[in-house]
């Protein structure tokens, strides 16, 4: 076969001649879908979330637990039990004493009292109050308590203290409404107490 001589040389491949204008265009690509947003700020917020829910209950028991030790510490401790009170003890006073104490209340005694037979009682025959012996008796009661010392012996004082109560009594009710029987009892009381009281001192009656 006779080879044209527009060929190139045998065997030799000859490019396609280049194309003229613009090459057609094809269809524009597809769009692309957006992609779904970024899950990592999603992840973030939950981690912040749960961080948050950790450390408000951290505050929390740590709240708490102060508040425990706080009252614990601040508690008013527990009362001290009181230590027994001893027992006072009366004044001890030499027998020199109490001899100087009891001679100085008797006196007082006899002294108020002596010559009161045949002056009459405290009322007379007819009720009224016999002035002279009211006084007397009462002058007697208040010299004999002013008379009265701690170092009195207690025999001493108890005669005192009893000879001052029934003549007292005595004297209210002269001055009141009391009937005679109850007059005369109470003077049988008191003339008790008298003669007590001179025993006590010594005194003759």
């Amino acid at each position: 076969m006779k080879s044209s001589p527009w060929a190139g040389p045998t065997g030799a491949t000859t490019p396609p001649p280049p194309p003229f204008g613009p090459q057609p265009v094809g269809p524009p690509p597809l769009a692309t879908p957006p992609s779904p947003p970024p899950r990592r700020r999603t992840r973030w917020g939950l981690v912040a979330g749960v961080a948050a829910i950790v450390v408000a209950a951290i505050a929390g028991t740590a709240a708490v637990t102060y508040t425990l030790t706080r009252s614990e510490t601040t508690a008013p401790p527990p009362p001290t039990p009181a230590s027994p009170t001893p027992t006072a003890q009366a004044p001890q006073y030499s027998a020199e004493e109490q001899a100087a104490a009891k001679q100085a209340v008797c006196k007082v005694f006899d002294d108020s009292t002596r010559g009161q037979q045949g002056q009459g009682g405290l009322r007379g025959p007819n009720g009224e109050i016999n002035v002279a012996m009211m006084l007397r008796r009462l002058n007697s009661v208040v010299a004999v308590q002013n008379a009265l010392k701690p170092a009195t012996p207690p025999e001493v004082t108890a005669a005192a203290r009893k000879y001052i109560r029934t003549s007292l009594d005595l004297t209210t009710a002269a001055t009141g409404a009391a009937s005679t029987d109850d007059g005369n009892q109470l003077n049988d009381i008191a003339n008790t107490a008298i003669f007590a009281f001179a025993d006590v001192c010594g005194l003759s009656h």
